[in-house]
């Protein structure tokens, strides 16, 4: 009686052990960049002298683990959060040059740089820097109203805020000549440049931390006139418009041969800021994605595994007898 409960014993722990590596939270551990359009973003403390990150200086030599392994300890990623201090730490700027490139040069650029993570579970995933044929389809249609990226991600930003056709009657805009503005204006080939702070995976949902303006009102907008910064501080001082308009860069996940496109317009205030003239990465996004199950043992191999944990234990008494 004793031998069969330590075989029953012996079974259960290792059917235990295999249950756990099929549920036991993941971590990035390894990261490998492809392209050589990156630039690596290295937090430092620089104004105070007191310990704690406050600005990201470029640095070529920075190790891509060291800078992808921060977070943003918030419960949610509302304008009223606020990272602790230092957080999230560099982060690694995907396709750096998208923003010196035209309309028409970027509608010919075709090179991708991507990053991708290896998870401890061996599941993997990669982000990519966006084309114009992302944002526009193979046949590069540009139009506004189309059936593309660049249409929906659109509708989703003036959504996100409830910008109506009201409002911009009052900016003196329609939908679609904002759109066409943004569009002439490089507004797209600046949201393909993704500033990955952190790819943290727990359980297979996989928290994408972006780097960007926390407020990003101008770049979705543009320069506006007197009159339109009249209007848009009226829409903002009655509550119509919050006090920012926020919006993530957009970076492409291809796992297990799918493809899709990370993007949010919710931010927490970084501790951050970039030295770069721009002050950006003052802001972090933070998109998710679910990634595939991870394979686990059918049932009757779990069961053979008891048997022969049975085995084993019982060939070990035999041998003791």
């Amino acid at each position: 009686m004793k031998s069969n409960l330590k075989k029953l014993l012996f079974g259960a722990s290792i059917l235990a052990s295999v249950t756990g590596l099929a549920t036991a939270p993941a971590s990035a551990t390894t990261f490998t960049l492809s392209g050589s359009d990156i630039i690596k973003y290295e937090a430092i403390d620089y104004h105070n002298n007191d310990g704690i990150l406050d600005t990201t200086v470029a640095n070529p030599n920075a190790d891509i683990n060291a800078l992808l392994q921060g977070n943003c300890s918030v419960p949610a990623y509302l304008p009223q959060y606020q990272c602790q201090p230092g957080e999230p730490g560099g982060n690694l700027e995907l396709f750096a040059s998208s923003e010196k490139l035209n309309l028409n040069e970027f509608l010919g650029h075709q090179d991708v740089t991507s990053l991708q993570a290896t998870f401890d579970d061996g599941r993997s995933m990669t982000l990519s820097s966006l084309t114009a044929v992302d944002w526009f389809g193979d046949d590069l249609n540009t139009g506004y109203g189309a059936n593309t990226l660049a249409n929906r991600w659109f509708s989703d930003a003036l959504n996100a805020y409830n910008i109506n056709d009201l409002l911009l009657g009052g900016l003196g805009y329609t939908r679609g000549s904002l759109y066409d503005t943004f569009l002439n204006s490089g507004g797209f080939q600046r949201f393909s440049d993704a500033n990955i702070s952190y790819v943290n995976n727990n359980n297979g949902t996989v928290d994408i931390g972006l780097a960007g303006h926390y407020d990003a009102t101008d770049l979705l907008l543009g320069v506006l006139t007197p009159s339109q910064q009249t209007q848009l501080d009226l829409a903002q001082f009655l509550g119509i418009l919050p006090p920012e308009l926020q919006a993530s860069e957009v970076v492409k996940v291809t796992h297990n041969d799918r493809t899709s496109y990370a993007y949010t317009f919710s931010a927490a205030r970084s501790t951050l800021s970039s030295d770069d003239g721009t002050h950006s990465h003052s802001g972090v996004y933070d998109p998710q994605f679910t990634l595939d199950p991870v394979d686990v043992p059918e049932p009757s191999i779990l069961l053979g595994l008891i048997g022969v944990g049975g085995l084993v234990a019982a060939k070990r008494q035999s041998q003791k007898s």
